[in-house]
């Protein structure tokens, strides 16, 4: 009994794990595809966090949050794309510098929610996402409290992941998307608006890794911390490259991670391991796993000829 219940935690907890990190590795993936590498998902993850907690809070709405942190992804996500897109800006720089700015805004704006929280305003907790509980199939044993009892952007993460992964093999849109980091001159030849083009994936991007910040904060996490996301961005990165710059490999890497995340959170519940192993060391071993296996596959390339590189070279 003991086991059953342990594994059913721990399938539940890497699921959780998983679903932000999905979201905003899809959006990642179509900007890498096109071309732009942006290292400041990060940052961006950070303020859809702030974002949808204070956007929950002002117009007492939980969906309202999520809406906010999308809108406010895409406008740091526009900045991003006015600076290395159209300025031809290096993209690592301006994307370190995005993080920056973003953890310095959230703080900002954290340190402003909590006066705003504190009497005499009238403002208390924010709404909050539940998890939902889909009748019937949420008591099947083992994977029934598993699969059937998380929030609803996880459902909206899989029903994505498939409709992406169609669309970049099957559809215009994905020969484009392709085309644009692979031949850019091409794309240009063919009447394609290549700046046109990296700007919208590169907006939608960000309102995935907004939306994808939001998860942590007004869903699983219920609260908001500093610098809450954790890595999590520069993991999203190292996972779009573990898969190989598609859809069904970034799923199976962002799955892999979520089980050690989710083995870890066990073993670090555990108060006779707890002891013997301190808790910091069960923390880096999801992402110690992530960058040995980065490592292993980084000898083969296998992602977009031009990414990083501005347009018209």
């Amino acid at each position: 009994m003991e086991m059953y219940a342990a594994t059913s935690f721990v399938l539940k907890q890497s699921l959780q794990s998983a679903t932000p990190l999905v979201i905003a590795g899809m959006g990642e993936l179509v900007a890498q595809r096109c071309g732009v590498i942006n290292v400041g998902i990060e940052g961006l993850m950070l303020m859809g966090c702030i974002a949808a907690y204070g956007g929950a809070l002002l117009t007492g709405s939980a969906i309202g949050g999520v809406a906010t942190a999308a809108i406010v992804g895409i406008l740091f996500a526009a900045v991003f794309g006015l600076v290395t897109i159209w300025g031809r800006a290096d993209q690592i720089v301006a994307g370190t510098a995005m993080n920056i700015l973003a953890f310095g805004a959230s703080t900002t704006l954290w340190t402003s929610l909590q006066k705003l929280q504190r009497p005499p305003t009238t403002f208390a907790m924010p709404p909050l996402f539940d998890p939902l509980n889909v009748p019937g199939l949420s008591s099947i044993p083992l994977i029934g409290p598993a699969i059937f009892q998380q929030y609803t952007l996880f459902y909206v993460a899989i029903l994505a992941s498939i409709v992406l992964g169609y669309a970049l093999t099957f559809t215009r849109f994905g020969l484009i998307t392709r085309a644009l980091g692979d031949a850019p001159e091409a794309c240009d030849a063919a009447g394609i608006s290549v700046r046109g083009w990296r700007t919208l994936c590169v907006l939608a991007a960000g309102a995935a890794a907004g939306i994808a910040g939001s998860y942590l904060s007004i869903m699983r996490g219920h609260s908001f911390q500093i610098n809450m996301t954790g890595g999590q961005g520069f993991l999203v990165l190292a996972l779009v490259i573990f898969g190989r710059w598609n859809v069904a490999g970034l799923v199976l890497g962002t799955l892999m991670f979520g089980a050690i995340d989710g083995l870890q959170t066990y073993l670090a519940g555990i108060p006779q391991a707890a002891q013997v192993v301190p808790h910091q060391l069960f923390d880096m071993l999801p992402y110690l796993a992530t960058l040995v296996a980065l490592a292993i596959l980084s000898r083969s390339r296998a992602g977009p000829a031009c990414l990083g590189k501005p347009w018209p070279q």
